[in-house]
């Protein structure tokens, strides 16, 4: 039978290190009531006792039985038994050490010590039945090891030998006998030397791994099967049937009964929402434990789970440690055993020390999480009336104040009592903030919380009380309505109560992207999204409206939106709208639509009595415009607060929010949750002509979603630009068409600018003149343009750069000729170059009294909104396309278009996708133009040709037909992670309905891309490795570069290597100076590889600047190196954002930059950062091969010795291109030592030959551990890295592929776990996994090195 419930446990545990227990008197008992009972039967002979007895009868030394705590604590203890003798004949000691693997965990040290020696009675004594003398516990422990005994395979016998230290020299004998693994470290030189025991070509590059790192990691693989024991090939999300048994006796020790756990094991056996979400998050135990407490009533509890019994036990406070906070620990007891909370939801919420400031805010915040809300928004007083508990009320329906602020309320009908926490000083109970909680000796708890749930969701839907009736009357009358319907139907689902509650892995969310791509951080504001439920009645808010319409100042403004071109459009728009679920707005620069539409329908559906039901969102492709436009938007309905916006970390929207303007990631973002926006009335897309990726996905989203959404209506607004096509789209949607408003603007062209501003670009050299330069020469004069503002044309066309001195010249003309004062906005592609104008610009101005500001994506909400801010002085504001649409800066009235954009276009040479310089179409043109011409009469300034914008393209092309698809196939693998998207032809259907539908052969080649990588498995099944890379705003081979990076701690070579990958060349190699260049760069070659030989060379412009040297000693060290300054600053740029990124997604600390020291103690370790590359940049492997013909001998007198080898010997293989060569330029063109023979680059092109560039040599453990999938022949030996297409072919015992194989499955195991409770995994944790992969990269494989 098993131990009784007195489970020897301390009686203080959990209060303080002092015993209570007083000295004995002379003449008193040591029996006192709070002895716990023995944990045997009195007479029962003790395991430990018969240890020792039989050690002593064989003449072996005293045995040793340790007991080890589990990290967490939360299974108990686990036993070591070591065993000794002294050999006689040789007089040296002998060990065997004994431990179960799994480890088998008692619930206390004493126990654990006695089950241990047990086990290792049971191991050399199995052949005397020993059961029969042993106590009950332990007995029942020996029936069940002599049940696996007859199970054993042959080669586990030798576990249950009578001797077992002649049984352990066995073993190792029989281990010696293998391959010896540990010569190969010593013959690594010579593959023919190593002994494989297949038949391997020897001329395949061979793997070692030393037998101490073998050991090393072989450890570390039980070390994470332990933490993660699901790690196979689909996991288990159901009890295993061989766990049941010893399930059921720790649950019996626990003092269930025997139908209870039946019944818990039985349910936790079936697949089930709540099995999967309860076995993912918690352990076996635990689990069965939480359905349990859950499931029984109280009074079918065990004596230890009931809310008076304070007694410390194994389970309920296995989660705190002796350090925990008292009062942390009693708040988290009481809510699980007095309110019937879940212990996992309750230390979520006491997570946050806030919570832990008072019961009532505890209980509120548990009651948000219940019904699925957020409950980071939870505020403890917000000055909002509260709910009055009146005394004759409550003593009317027979409840009582048990305390003060604590109401007792009885029900009816029901064997329940309602809790209700009440302060007049803190105002609650009020709308949003109910501390409720219930209890009841008979019903359980899972049904407690429903009822609890469906009253917190009544008065969310619906604050305000009925008119004669209070609060408690209120409570009552939803309860017992409840509790009627359960008693008809049945109890609840109990899935369905706790499924907020329960943890379960965390889907992907598509992040919220600004205007800069960069995700959202999922733990931020989220105000936005409170489920569309507003307050007021139709009736009530149909009354606000009407107040505020009646005030003056609002009649002032109305009087201005009237004269918008919009405002004549209302009532047609209004009427297709009515009678359409989609229409197509085409409006003009300055019409109004973007302000007015929005506004037409929540007008209508308020003075139509539908105001309850509006739920408006607005989608802007950028943060500035989301925020500009809804503050212009509010400030026209008096900041009534009907309308708010929500952004990548910040929100405005409130209760009373029914207009809602956002990015477009952030309502991408919400559909991948599985938010079909039921309360979500109309969805707004403006900009939509723009088309972006994520425009054209959430277009392709809401297709869709009007399937299943049958009230939703979509709005599509466009400028003038190809609107046919969403026409079509949407099956022939109605089209209102609406003028534009906007003051006449001149166009001044770079013809007209030269020739009125005082300036001339220098030269460009080159040689004579052509017949076509001539020509066009002659053609710019036969105009009337001067011969010198000719030749200033053609210079600044050919040095196809922007020039800031001409803009600055500008600059100064306008300023001077202009008669009043104004704004001037300048269009520049990137962040660099607004930088280099706003500096040249306050360099050269000429008036004091101007602000210079810069306008882009990477600026914070508050340094983007000053550009709105009226001045006195000029305005000058320098601006990506971020103020193309949208926006307007009342004072703009001059443009300056520079006519260069950054996009997104896919390299084929690199196979990449980078951002690149590119002339903009005419149709952004001309939405520049217009914000010239917004609030008065304008002029734009366009820095090129009339015959330049003739060679312009008409539309923006869609940019899903322009970049790689990674991306968004990897977007929607995540956000569908639990529909059957597992199949290409999925993912092929799905974006094949897209407004244009990319090739199905760009589908299919970014898929396999995506399984190179490792983002999807073979299956088409997302990664966890692949969930992190979704999340990161850059190209997914960077993106698998950066999540390394975090990971292993070298961030701050990757983030260089990462950015040096996304702009131009670091050195400049002039054609007249190509051989100094090259020399100048050599001077920073290190570690095998071109780029770390860049990163040397950026380090070194760094640790200039962090010594404070000045910017001219810099220049002057670039330009004597060749390093471009220009490049310098856009990789510093693209650095932080990088880390900005892996910030955003949980990887980093908020806080972290590229240097950080915590981030970089691995940076030193050149084998791990190479594979860190690697992993980023495969399968762009090549491998070095010299030809038996080149090996050649020379004689000496001891015989013969290898002639050293050259460059040229060697011949160098693409894995898929064949025959390959490094490019001239290359640091490692004349190296001739290629050991290992493995070379990974990041760009190929072709000219006479095929040329490899920025090469670097990796290590044999980089392709293994993060190159592609690897595969082991255990009938020939070696090993197989990658697919069919490209892979590896390597000499190794399969052992090792197996071992490899084990290690990344952990780690994608560990990266899955990070996920889910958004922690940061990193080397500095102790990770035995992440530690074991740097010892093997640190010397590949060849030495145990300490990490």
């Amino acid at each position: 039978m098993p131990p009784r419930k007195g489970i020897v446990k301390s009686g203080n545990a959990g209060n303080s290190s002092k015993s209570d227990k007083q000295p004995l008197q002379p003449g008193t008992s040591s029996a006192t009531p709070t002895e716990p009972p023995p944990l045997f039967p009195p007479g029962s002979k003790y395991p430990l006792s018969l240890l020792n007895e039989r050690c002593v009868k064989l003449g072996w030394e005293k045995p040793i039985v340790d007991t080890v705590r589990t990290a967490h604590g939360n299974n108990g203890f686990t036993f070591v038994v070591t065993l000794s003798r002294i050999n006689k004949k040789t007089s040296e000691k002998e060990t065997v050490r004994m431990e179960t693997h799994p480890p088998y965990y008692r619930p206390t040290a004493i126990e654990a010590r006695h089950w241990g020696a047990t086990y290792a009675l049971y191991r050399f004594c199995n052949g005397i039945q020993l059961n029969r003398v042993l106590p009950p516990g332990p007995r029942d422990y020996w029936n069940e090891l002599a049940a696996e005994h007859k199970k054993i395979e042959e080669h586990q016998k030798w576990m249950y030998d009578a001797d077992p230290f002649q049984a352990k020299k066995i073993v190792e004998e029989r281990q010696a006998q293998r391959p010896q693994q540990a010569s190969t470290s010593s013959n690594a030189a010579d593959p023919k030397v190593r002994k494989s025991s297949g038949q391997i070509p020897s001329n395949y590059p061979e793997v070692i791994m030393a037998t101490s790192l073998r050991e090393l990691v072989e450890d570390a693989i039980k070390q994470g099967i332990a933490m993660y024991p699901d790690v196979k090939d689909t996991q288990l999300l159901t009890l295993s049937p061989d766990s049941i048994p010893n399930l059921s006796r720790q649950l019996a020790h626990l003092d269930f009964h025997k139908n209870q756990i039946r019944d818990a094991t039985a349910f936790l056996s079936e697949e089930s929402t709540l099995t999967s979400n309860l076995l993912s998050s918690l352990s076996p135990l635990e689990a069965c434990i939480e359905y349990l407490v859950l499931h029984l009533p109280e009074c079918d509890l065990p004596q230890r789970f009931l809310p008076k019994n304070n007694s410390s036990n194994p389970f309920v406070t296995s989660a705190h440690s002796g350090h925990d906070d008292l009062k942390k620990r009693w708040i988290e007891e009481k809510a699980v055993k007095e309110a019937g909370w879940p212990m996992h939801a309750v230390q979520q919420c006491t997570a946050n020390p806030r919570f832990l400031q008072s019961w009532d805010l505890l209980i509120v915040a548990l009651g948000q999480k219940l019904i699925g809300r957020q409950i980071d928004q939870v505020i403890a007083d917000d000055g909002v009336s509260h709910y009055q508990i009146e005394e004759d009320e409550y003593e009317a329906l027979g409840a009582k104040v048990e305390e003060p602020g604590h109401l007792v309320l009885p029900l009816f009908s029901a064997p329940i009592t309602v809790h209700i926490l009440f302060s007049d000083t803190r105002h609650y109970p009020r709308p949003g903030y109910l501390p409720i909680f219930i209890t009841s000796a008979t019903i359980p708890a899972y049904v407690r919380l429903h009822l609890l749930s469906r009253f917190l969701l009544e008065m969310e839907s619906k604050p305000e009380l009925d008119a004669g009736e209070r609060f408690c009357m209120t409570l009552m009358r939803i309860m017992e309505g409840e509790w009627a319907t359960i008693e008809d139907n049945g109890p609840p689902d109990m899935s369905v109560v706790l499924k907020d509650l329960i943890p379960s892995p965390r889907r992907f969310i598509v992040e919220d992207t600004g205007d800069d791509g960069s995700p959202s951080n999922s733990k931020r504001n989220k105000k936005g999204w409170t489920g569309g439920r507003q307050a007021g009645n139709d009736a009530e808010i149909r009354r606000n409206f009407e107040t505020v319409i009646q005030n003056d100042k609002y009649l002032s403004i109305l009087e201005k939106r009237s004269k918008l071109p919009a405002f004549k459009a209302k009532y047609d728009f209004l009427e297709k709208l009515e009678k359409n679920r989609v229409v197509v707005v085409v409006g003009e620069t300055g019409c109004g639509k973007t302000t007015q539409l929005p506004q037409f329908i929540l007008d209508s559906l308020i003075l139509s009595g539908r105001g309850s039901k509006a739920s408006i969102i607005v989608t802007q492709p950028r943060r500035i415009s989301a925020i500009s436009v809804a503050a212009r938007v509010s400030e026209e309905r008096l900041d009534d607060g009907s309308v708010g916006y929500t952004i990548r970390g910040e929100s405005t929207s409130g209760r009373n929010t029914r207009l809602l303007f956002c990015t477009t990631g952030v309502v991408l973002r919400r559909l991948s949750t599985g938010d079909t926006l039921q309360n979500v009335s109309h969805i707004i897309i403006d900009e939509v002509h723009e088309r972006s990726m994520d425009g054209d996905f959430l277009l392709l989203e809401l297709k869709q979603l009007l399937k299943k959404h049958p009230t939703l209506k979509v709005v599509l607004m466009s400028a003038t630009i190809n609107h046919e096509t969403f026409v079509k789209y949407f099956n022939d949607a109605p089209l209102l068409t609406i003028p534009g408003f906007a003051h006449p603007v001149t166009d001044n062209y770079l013809e007209d600018i030269l020739s009125v501003v005082d300036y001339r670009p220098q030269a460009v050299r080159s040689g004579k003149t052509s017949a076509k330069q001539q020509n066009l020469r002659e053609e710019y004069q036969s105009e009337g343009i001067q011969a010198t503002v000719a030749i200033a044309i053609e210079n600044i066309i050919r040095s196809d750069r922007i020039d800031y001195q001409l803009i600055a010249a500008l600059v100064n003309h306008i300023i001077k000729s202009a008669d009043t004062r104004g704004g001037i906005l300048i269009f520049l592609p990137g962040v660099n170059e607004i930088r280099q104008c706003v500096d040249t610009i306050r360099s050269a101005i000429r008036e004091k009294d101007v602000t210079v500001l810069p306008l882009h994506a990477n600026l914070s909400n508050n340094e983007q909104r000053k550009v709105f801010v009226p001045t006195k002085s000029w305005k000058i504001v320098a601006a990506t396309n971020v103020a193309e649409t949208s926006i307007t800066i009342d004072d703009i009235v001059y443009v300056i278009d520079a006519g260069k954009v950054k996009e997104t276009q896919f390299d084929p040479d690199t196979n990449l996708s980078r951002l690149v310089e590119t002339w903009v179409n005419r149709a952004a043109a001309r939405q520049r133009r217009g914000r010239a011409g917004r609030t008065r009469p304008g002029v734009c300034y366009k820095l090129y040709t009339r015959k330049q914008e003739a060679t312009m393209a008409k539309y923006p092309v869609p940019e899903i037909l322009r970049v790689p698809l990674e991306s968004i196939s990897l977007s929607v693998k995540a956000a569908r992670e639990d529909e059957d998207v597992k199949a290409r032809g999925f993912s092929i259907a799905f974006l094949g309905q897209a407004i244009d539908p990319p090739a199905v052969a760009a589908i299919d080649r970014a898929l396999n891309t995506l399984e190179e990588i490792g983002a999807i498995d073979e299956a088409g099944k997302l990664t966890a490795l692949g969930k992190h890379i979704s999340m990161l705003p850059v190209d997914i081979r960077l993106a698998k570069m950066l999540v390394l990076a975090a990971i292993f701690q070298c961030l701050g070579p990757i983030t260089t290597v990462a950015a040096l990958l996304s702009s131009k060349p670091l050195f400049n190699s002039p054609m007249e100076k190509r051989d100094e260049a090259n020399a100048a760069r050599a001077r920073f070659a290190t570690s095998d590889s071109d780029l770390l030989t860049d990163v040397k060379a950026f380090d070194e412009c760094m640790k200039m600047r962090s010594e404070g040297k000045s910017q001219s000693m810099i220049k002057t060290f670039c330009e004597e190196n060749f390093i471009s300054m220009n490049v310098l600053r856009e990789i510093s740029t693209l650095r932080q954002e990088f880390v900005s990124a892996l910030a955003e997604i949980g990887l980093i600390p908020l806080d972290a930059t590229p240097s950080t020291p915590s981030l970089n103690t691995c940076s030193d370790n050149v084998n791990l950062v190479k594979a860190a590359m690697l992993g980023g940049l495969w399968p762009r492997i090549a491998r070095v091969h010299l030809p038996e013909k080149n090996i050649k001998y020379d004689k000496v007198s001891a015989g013969t010795i290898q002639r050293e080898n050259t460059a040229k010997d060697f011949k160098m293989f693409d894995l898929r291109e064949g025959r390959v060569f490094l490019h001239p330029g290359s640091v490692l063109f004349g190296a001739s030592n290629w050991k290992p023979p493995f070379l990974v680059y990041f760009h190929k092109h072709a000219t006479t030959k095929i040329f490899l560039r920025d090469g670097t040599k990796v290590p044999i453990y980089a392709l293994l551990l993060f190159g592609g999938p690897v595969s082991a022949d255990h009938i020939r030996g070696g090993l197989t890295v990658g697919n069919k297409e490209s892979f590896v072919k390597l000499s190794a015992d399969p052992l090792i592929g197996i071992l490899v194989n084990k290690l990344r499955s952990l780690l994608d195991a560990q990266l899955q776990r990070s996920i889910e409770e958004g922690t940061m995994l990193t080397v500095g944790s102790g990770n035995p996994i992440v530690h074991a992969i740097m010892a093997l990269l640190t010397n590949d494989g060849k030495s145990d090195l300490a990490i």
